[in-house]
């Protein structure tokens, strides 16, 4: 028998709801996204672990140590993490995670999940910690499904679970007890809207980093309806544009320039917040004239940036400046929006800022028949991984 299988007897306290919700689509700020990194309690055998493809820099992780899984949470344990959040009294919710069970293997991808005050659909007390009463989430989404990397499950095995409600508003406390060992956790959403019906990522080998709920982000996202543009460049309506609008500069079949200018006369400019001494992932997303890659690159440069050394870099008013590419590497194609950084083939090092504050970030001509829409720089959610694909892409990253 699986040993998440519905007729294993250790799963009686597992749960499968059905009910439908509906709500408006103008309540983004419902669902709430918390990082593993972020936990106000660490207890016992879990531990935060540097890692690179986790949400905030770090997981925490239960190793594992060949134990027995546990047959029903405790009232009182000893191996556990808590994080608090937010919510509202009277409105469902659905809880997701991402995790990673170690060797993949599905004996090491289950946990116990209580709240401080969470009710069913009627208002009586459920999965309270403090009690030996809980909702059960496995990583594997059901029987034989198979498990690879990170991947996103709710508290149903094999099916979509019901909704959690909490009694009162304000601040609650979601507590992670050990069930198997073995799993690693990064994010934990309370779907209220967006994840309410949905998944925030995939169930295997998934690169979902949500933006953290009340968290402190370090991503910029500026979308190029906003710009200051001169010269050739301009602004052109696009429903498929973040903003409704791109900002082009035509094909007229000019030479790729072959180096950027002090003085260029087709720019265009927009200003930021970033922080001193971070490190920032420059993302674009744009797309070619025809799908041509002689119609894919641009200069980019910035008002106070930095090498990691605080060597002035690609500055604006110099010869030097970062290129990027829509096209990821020679013979990579192209097709309608893509994401890019400035690395040609490669993952793109970090770029700095010498001061706290406001810069200026300028893009100049490369090659004609350019247009772009959103440019995202990230020292956190996008640092190592793209907001999007590179070719066919439709995500339209929140400002």
């Amino acid at each position: 028998m699986h040993a998440d299988d519905p007729n294993d007897p250790t799963n009686a306290a597992d749960k499968t709801f059905s009910l439908e919700i509906r709500l408006p689509a103008s309540t983004p700020g419902r669902d709430r996204v918390l990082y593993a990194a972020d936990a106000t309690v660490i207890k016992g055998t879990w531990s935060l672990v540097d890692d690179s493809t986790a949400a905030g820099g770090r997981r925490i992780a239960n190793p594992n140590a060949s134990a027995a899984k546990v047959p029903a949470a405790l009232a009182s344990p000893a191996n556990y993490f808590e994080l608090t959040f937010r919510a509202d009294a009277g409105i469902p919710y659905h809880l997701w995670m991402r995790g990673k069970a170690e060797n993949n293997y599905w004996g090491n991808d289950s946990v116990y999940v209580q709240f401080s005050g969470s009710v069913d659909v009627t208002g009586a007390p459920i999965h309270r910690i403090g009690s030996a009463m809980s909702t059960t989430l496995s990583i594997e989404e059901a029987s034989n499904a198979g498990l690879s990397g990170w991947g996103w499950a709710d508290d149903a095995y094999g099916g979509f679970a019901g909704p959690i409600y909490f009694e009162t508003t304000g601040t609650q406390t979601i507590r992670v007890q050990v069930r198997e060992d073995g799993l690693s956790i990064d994010q934990i959403v309370l779907g209220g809207a967006t994840y309410l019906a949905a998944a925030p990522g995939a169930a295997r080998n998934d690169t979902t980093i949500l933006e953290r709920t009340g968290g402190t982000s370090r991503t910029v996202v500026l979308y190029t309806a906003d710009a200051a543009v001169k010269g050739t460049w301009s602004l052109v309506a696009d429903p498929t544009a973040a903003g409704g609008h791109l900002v082009a500069n035509p094909d007229a079949g000019a030479a790729k320039l072959a180096a950027p200018l002090a003085s260029p006369q087709n720019y265009f400019e927009l200003k930021f917040a970033a922080e001193a001494g971070v490190g920032y992932h420059l993302w674009m997303r744009g797309k070619a004239a025809r799908n041509l890659w002689s119609n894919d690159s641009v200069y980019v440069q910035f008002s106070g940036s930095v090498d990691v050394s605080g060597l002035p870099t690609n500055r604006i008013g110099s010869t030097a400046a970062a290129p990027v590419s829509i096209e990821e590497a020679t013979g990579a194609g192209l097709s309608e929006w893509g994401w890019a950084d400035n690395s040609y083939g490669g993952l793109a090092a970090p770029i700095y800022f010498a001061s706290t504050g406001t810069q200026t970030i300028r893009v100049q001509v490369r090659e004609d028949g350019v247009s772009l829409d959103q440019i995202v720089l990230s020292a956190d959610r996008y640092l190592t991984v793209s907001p999007g694909a590179s070719k066919n892409d439709s995500t339209i990253v929140m400002r």
